[in-house]
C-alpha cells in the first residue's frame, strides 16, 4: 500500500528550513492536530509546485470544480486576512513604541529645571526612530508681549549632507534614546546642526489669516499640510526652511493657555506624512503641553524674582542714602513705606513658592501656585511704583468688574493670615454689584491696607464684617472690626501722608488708599469708636 509520500513528493518538502505545512503533511508519520499557517502571499501563492496541484485539483466534475473554486477564495480570503494582520501588528508596535518614547519624555522633563533642555527632550522624542520618526522637529513659542510666535529650537539636520553625517556618526555609536536623553540632561549637547540658527529670529504673527502656523494655534488644530498647501507659507525664511513636499503642526495647549505649536517634516527622507502620524504628534504634544506651561511659569517666576531682589537692594541702598541727610528724610519714610507695603505680598510669595517646591515632583502640584506667585510679584512692582509716584496723577486702568469677585480674592490671599490671627469673618454681599468701572489691581491694594490695618486692631482675635451694597448710581463697601478702635483726635489725621499711631508704621498705607478711591471719583471716611471697633466706609460711582 502506498504511503502518503508517494503522493507528495513537493521539491520544497525536501527543505527542513522552510515552514511549510505542506513539508509537515509529507514527511510527518502522524499528521499534527494543528497545522502552522503559511505565508500564503510570499511562500505558497509563489510556489510552483503548489499552483501546479491546486490546477489539477481543479478537475471536470461539478464537485471538483466546487471544491477548486472554494478553495482558492479560501486561500484568497485567508491571504487578505494575513496582510491585515501583518498591518495591524506593525500598527501596533509602533503605537507601543511610541507611547514608550512619551513616557521617557515625559520622566526626562520631570528632572529638567532647564526650558532649552526641556525643549531639546521634545523634539527628540518627535525625531526618534520607528516611533514619531519625523527628520526634523521645530518649537515656536507665544511671545504675548509682541504678539507673536518666536522661532525657538530645531532639531535635526538642515541638508542631506549633514544627515548622512550625523545618522552616520548615530549608527556607528549605536545611541539609544535612553542615552539621549541622559546626555541632554547631563547638559552634553548633541551634534550642532545648525538649525535652531535658522529658526530663531523667526517671528510669525498671531493671525489666522496672515499665518497657517498661528492658525493652528489659535484654532486649536492640527494640520498636514500637503505640497499643494505649501505655498500659503508667507514667512519667506520659514518657507525656505521647511520641506517643499509638507510638513505637520500642532498646537502645544493646556486647559488655560495657548503656548505654541510643534511643526515637523521629512525634507531629508521626503517619506510622507500620514494623518496618523500628526494625529500621534498631536498627542505627544498634548502630553507635554502641561510642563512646558510649568517650565515657563518657573521661568518666569525667576526673573520675576530677581528684578524683586534687584528693587529691594536699590531700596535698601536709597533708604541707607537718605537716612543720612536730614533734609530728605520725608524720603527716608517712603522708602519704610515701601518695606510696609510688600510685607503680606512676600508672606504669600514665600508660603506659594515653598508648596509648590515641596509639590513639583508629585500629584500635588498645582500650577496655579506659581499663576498666585507671579499675581503678587506683579501687584509689589505695581505698589512699589505707585507709592514712588505718590505725589504724581495715577492713571487708572478702567473695566467693567464684579467688586465682590475681587473682595473674594483678596480674601483668599489674606485667608491664613485670619485663621492665624483667629479673626472670624463675616460677609454680606450685594448680588447686582457685578459691572463697577474698576481698577481691580488699585482696588485690591485699598482691600488689603483697610483688612491688614484691622486685623492689626484685633490682636486677640475678633470679627471682620465685609458689606456691599448698591444705591441708586454708586455702590457701598464697608469693612467692620471690633477692634480696640481709634480716638477720635487722631480720626481727622488718619487720611494724612506720613501720620501714623504705629511704633513701625509708615503713615501712608491709608493716604495711598485715599488717592486710589478719588482717582475713581469715589469717598472713603471711617468712623471709630474706642474699645468698640473702627468701620471704613467706601462709596465708588457706578458710571466712570
Amino acid at each position: 500500500m502506498a504511503s502518503r509520500n508517494d503522493f507528495f513528493r513537493c521539491p520544497q518538502a525536501q527543505q527542513s528550513d522552510l515552514n511549510c505545512w505542506m513539508n509537515l503533511v509529507t514527511q510527518a508519520k502522524v499528521l499534527p492536530t494543528v497545522l502552522p499557517l503559511p505565508n500564503l502571499s510570499s511562500d505558497c501563492f509563489a510556489c510552483a509546485y503548489f499552483n501546479q496541484n491546486m490546477s489539477r485539483s481543479k478537475g471536470r466534475r461539478e464537485a471538483d470544480q466546487l471544491a477548486y473554486s472554494s478553495l482558492s477564495l479560501f486561500l484568497e480570503q485567508l491571504g487578505f486576512y494575513e496582510t491585515q494582520l501583518d498591518y495591524t501588528t506593525s500598527n501596533l508596535s509602533k503605537r507601543i513604541e511610541e507611547l514608550s518614547i512619551l513616557k521617557k519624555v515625559s520622566d526626562a522633563l520631570l528632572e529638567s529645571k532647564d526650558l532649552d533642555k526641556s525643549f531639546r527632550l521634545i523634539l527628540t522624542g518627535a525625531t526618534a526612530g520607528q516611533a514619531f520618526g519625523f527628520n526634523r522637529a521645530f518649537i515656536f513659542l507665544v511671545n504675548e508681549k509682541k504678539k507673536v510666535l518666536e522661532g525657538k529650537i530645531g532639531v535635526g539636520p538642515k541638508d542631506p549632507q549633514e544627515a548622512e553625517r550625523i545618522w552616520s556618526e548615530l549608527r556607528q555609536k549605536k545611541v539609544t534614546f535612553d542615552q539621549m536623553t541622559k546626555d541632554i540632561l547631563n547638559g552634553q549637547t548633541p551634534p550642532d546642526t545648525n538649525l535652531s540658527a535658522l529658526i530663531q529670529g523667526i517671528n510669525l504673527p498671531l493671525d489666522a489669516n496672515l499665518s497657517l502656523i498661528s492658525k493652528s494655534l489659535l484654532q486649536r488644530k492640527a494640520f498636514n499640510v500637503s505640497s499643494s498647501e505649501f505655498t500659503q507659507i508667507k514667512e519667506e525664511r520659514l518657507f525656505s526652511i521647511l520641506s517643499p513636499k509638507g510638513f505637520a503642526v500642532v498646537p502645544i495647549v493646556t486647559e488655560r493657555k495657548n503656548l505654541g505649536v510643534l511643526v515637523a517634516d521629512n525634507l531629508i527622507t521626503g517619506e510622507p506624512i500620514l494623518d496618523e502620524d500628526v494625529t500621534a504628534l498631536e498627542t505627544f504634544a498634548n502630553e507635554v503641553g502641561l510642563q512646558i506651561e510649568n517650565l515657563l511659569l518657573q521661568k518666569e517666576l525667576f526673573l520675576k524674582l530677581q528684578e524683586l531682589e534687584h528693587v529691594h537692594n536699590l531700596l535698601r541702598e536709597n533708604q541707607n542714602y537718605l537716612l543720612k541727610h536730614e533734609h530728605l528724610a520725608d524720603m527716608g519714610k517712603l522708602a519704610t513705606t515701601v518695606a510696609h507695603e510688600i510685607k503680606t505680598p512676600l508672606i504669600v510669595i514665600g508660603g506659594y513658592a515653598r508648596r509648590a517646591l515641596s509639590n513639583l515632583k508629585n500629584e500635588k502640584f498645582d500650577p496655579r501656585d506659581l499663576e498666585i506667585i507671579l499675581s503678587e510679584v506683579e501687584r509689589l512692582e505695581r505698589l512699589a511704583s505707585q507709592i514712588l509716584d505718590y505725589p504724581k496723577e495715577t492713571k487708572l486702568f478702567l473695566t467693567k468688574q464684579d467688586l465682590n469677585g475681587i473682595i473674594q480674592e483678596a480674601l483668599e490671599v489674606l485667608e491664613e493670615r485670619l485663621k492665624f490671627s483667629n479673626i472670624q469673618l463675616k460677609t454680606k454681599s450685594s448680588k447686582d454689584i457685578q459691572e463697577v468701572p474698576l481698577d481691580s489691581q488699585r482696588i485690591k491694594q485699598v482691600l488689603f491696607n483697610l483688612i491688614g490695618n484691622a486685623i492689626e486692631a484685633m490682636p486677640q482675635g475678633g470679627i471682620l464684617t465685609i458689606t456691599t451694597q448698591k444705591k441708586k448710581n454708586s455702590v457701598k463697601l464697608e469693612v467692620e472690626d471690633t477692634g480696640k478702635g481709634i480716638p477720635d483726635e487722631e480720626v481727622k489725621n488718619l487720611f494724612i501722608p506720613f501720620y501714623t499711631t504705629k511704633p513701625k508704621g509708615s503713615g501712608l498705607g491709608l493716604a495711598v488708599s485715599k488717592k486710589i478711591i478719588a482717582d475713581h471719583k469715589g469717598t472713603i471716611g471711617v468712623q471709630s469708636q474706642v474699645n468698640v471697633g473702627t468701620k471704613f466706609t467706601i462709596i465708588l460711582p457706578l458710571n466712570s
